[in-house]
């Protein structure tokens, strides 16, 4: 393409564009020209031409980008409402099933009772055997804040430290007995619990015989 083909393109896309920027103008001076012929002959030198249809034609596109800009923010309002309003009903609907099914899950277990219910209120129990039972009292004769180890009760009772390690870790995952910073022969220290202490004074006052005697088991429920 030449450089005379590439002016004339650059004169039909000037054209083009002026035309349909100005198009607006020419239709307002062209109805006006009807309605007062004495306007139109005013008119009719071509730099008032130009003029009128430049400002007409700025007029009428500053018009349609205010009019457009409005439209789409009251299209913008118009969504979030609705929007809004569709969440509120659903949010309505979802609350109002959920009543419905509590209302209905409690009225099903008003005219069914389960027996399970009741088997899951009961607490669970655990059972403490001799060397347990012999480790707590142990400390509680040393006396609160006392560490114990497992060292020092296999030594105390003649049995092997992993025997008392074990009977240790069940008394303190049971919160009868809890560990303290420091250890004897890589073997933590602990100390015996609030509650530990509790469940011995009960089991004393209840079965003073086997306290004396040195009974084999006994039982209790976990605090919750």
């Amino acid at each position: 393409m030449g450089l005379d083909d590439f002016l004339k393109l650059l004169r039909d896309t000037g054209n083009a564009i002026y035309n349909a920027f100005a198009w607006p103008g020419e239709y307002a001076l062209l109805q006006l020209g009807n309605m007062a012929p004495d306007f139109a002959a005013y008119m009719s030198t071509p730099t008032n031409y130009t003029t009128a249809v430049v400002i007409l034609s700025l007029i009428y596109w500053y018009l349609v980008i205010v009019l457009s800009t409005m439209f789409v923010r009251a299209c913008r309002n118009v969504a979030r409402i609705v929007t809004a309003t569709a969440r509120t009903i659903a949010f309505r609907l979802f609350l109002e099933a959920g009543n419905a099914k509590t209302r209905i899950i409690c009225k099903l277990r008003q005219r069914f009772p389960w027996n399970k219910a009741a088997q899951d209120v009961a607490a669970p129990t655990v059972e403490f055997d001799k060397l347990d039972l012999a480790i707590l009292k142990t400390a509680v004769v040393k006396g609160p804040g006392f560490a114990l180890s497992a060292p020092e009760l296999a030594e105390q009772f003649s049995l092997r430290p992993a025997q008392i390690q074990r009977s240790l870790d069940k008394l303190c995952s049971n919160a009868m007995m809890t560990t303290v910073i420091g250890s004897t022969e890589g073997f933590d220290n602990y100390r015996l619990t609030d509650s530990g202490n509790t469940f011995v004074g009960l089991w004393a006052s209840q079965k003073p015989r086997a306290v004396d005697n040195s009974a084999t088991s006994s039982s209790w429920a976990p605090l919750a």
